[in-house]
């Protein structure tokens, strides 16, 4: 049921409202003190306000400028007499979704009500779909509290505002796509398309024709033309993941369209016009593979006019108990559960390498909310992802010297790794707490772990 606010100094004008809109699908709150309109308004906002412009005690720009600030989505329809349309319009410009002019047709309220109520609808169901994107973790912006990652981050948001070609490096799991769409949604193309494409995901003899698209009659089977992932990006973003598994000929290819923006379908004479920007990433050393002839140097600077290098997990410890409490969060509204983590189990999570990095993190976390009965998880709900190595290092065995080294060694890294956990991440407070440096804080969290 859709609810309608009437603020209007005339008691009359409220009722009449109420008369011609009465329904079933509809219910009318009339008041004539518009002190008390506005806190109800304000307390428990309505889908719609029919407010006066002129009223004493209170105008209705100063209910209007109060409901707008606290609820800019709501639709206020200024009711005004013939000498007052100029405020009217000035307030539509201002943000009021429209006036009507004192007196007016039953039919032109209830056209004015259709269009607004309509506009609430829509409004309602984007703060809905926001709302659910958001508590589903699907954010825009790369999760980091790391200060490389950060800057990183801020570079692509620079880079976004141009159509310069970007390549994200990283190894596997770092999040490279994460931060490609980031980057296509800070641009002026977010409007537009975003088309993945896994060049290793495809074989050889595909590739092409699913890059580039074919003719009818190109090859035995093309009985209808097809376009291809590139020209699928039109007008928005073509995200080339690792590319370094590219054949030598298709770089050639492609080297040729990011110069022109033009390709040609298989089988075809005619170019055809790409306008799309252009990201890519790899977990390769492309100048290695440069020298080894298994990559074309001049593809790798045309692609590379901006490089963002996304750390790996391990050089961040910090983002460790930030991206499992947003994983915590995201995949605990997902399944329906109400998890919370002790202090001890971030401090567990802190002691892994994250060889998979991100992903794997993210893997971990949903795993374990999809199975937990509910509670606080413990640091033994991880016995099944990293069981405790058997032959521990017995360090009675070793002489005094290396093995108090040792020891020592763990002792630092367990400490720091606590404190860490404790500081929820924050190296800067933890490092204070502890009474040291940044740079020697995080030195003590890279000690090498004891086998």
């Amino acid at each position: 049921m859709s609810r309608i606010f009437v603020i209007d100094d005339e008691a009359a004008m409220g009722e009449n409202i109420q008369r011609i809109l009465k329904s079933a699908e509809t219910a009318v709150s009339a008041f004539s003190d518009p002190a008390k309109g506005l806190a109800q308004a304000l307390a428990n906002p309505p889908d719609l306000v029919l407010l006066d412009l002129r009223m004493p005690g209170m105008s209705g720009e100063e209910v209007f400028a109060r409901l707008h600030e606290a609820h800019p989505g709501l639709p206020i329809v200024f009711l005004t007499a013939f000498g007052s349309v100029e405020g009217a319009v000035l307030a539509i410009r201002n943000g009021a979704f429209d006036y009507l002019q004192k007196p007016f047709e039953r039919e032109d309220l209830l056209l004015v009500v259709k269009r607004a109520l309509a506009h609430a609808t829509l409004e309602h169901e984007v703060e809905r779909l926001k709302g659910r994107l958001e508590a589903l973790g699907e954010t825009d912006a790369p999760q980091s509290r790391n200060a490389v990652m950060l800057e990183q981050t801020e570079k692509g948001r620079r880079a976004a505002a141009t159509d310069a070609t970007v390549m994200i490096l990283g190894e596997s799991g770092t999040g490279k796509e994460v931060m490609a769409r980031y980057i296509h949604s800070q641009s002026r193309r977010k409007g537009g398309p975003f088309v993945p494409v896994e060049c290793n995901a495809m074989p050889g003899s595909l590739i092409e024709s699913e890059l580039f698209g074919y003719e009818r009659g190109a090859f035995t089977g093309a009985d209808r033309l097809k376009k291809g992932l590139i020209e699928s990006a039109d007008g928005g973003t073509l995200f080339l993941d690792e590319i370094g598994d590219l054949g030598v000929e298709l770089q050639s290819r492609l080297f040729r369209f990011v110069e022109e923006r033009e390709l040609r379908r298989l089988g075809g004479l005619e170019p055809v016009r790409v306008d799309c920007r252009i990201l890519c990433a790899t977990n390769q050393d492309l100048p290695a593979k440069i020298k080894a002839g298994t990559f074309r140097e001049e593809l790798y600077y045309r692609l590379g006019v901006v490089t963002v290098k996304l750390p790996p997990l391990r050089e961040r410890p910090e983002d460790i108990p930030h991206l499992a409490r947003f994983f915590l969060e995201r995949f605990s509204r997902r399944y329906g559960k109400s998890l919370a983590a002790a202090p001890r189990f971030y401090e567990a999570l802190l002691r892994q390498t994250w060889p998979g990095n991100v992903r794997h993190l993210r893997n971990v976390m949903e795993k374990l909310t999809a199975l937990h009965p509910g509670g606080t998880l413990e640091p033994e709900d991880l016995a099944e992802d990293f069981p405790v190595a058997e032959a521990a290092t017995n360090l009675a065995s070793l002489p005094w010297k290396e093995a108090r080294e040792r020891y020592l060694e763990s002792f630092e890294r367990s400490y720091a790794q606590a404190l860490l956990a404790r500081c929820e991440g924050n190296v800067s407070a933890a490092a204070r707490e502890a009474g040291v440096d940044r740079k020697t804080f995080y030195a003590l969290l890279k000690r090498e772990k004891e086998a």
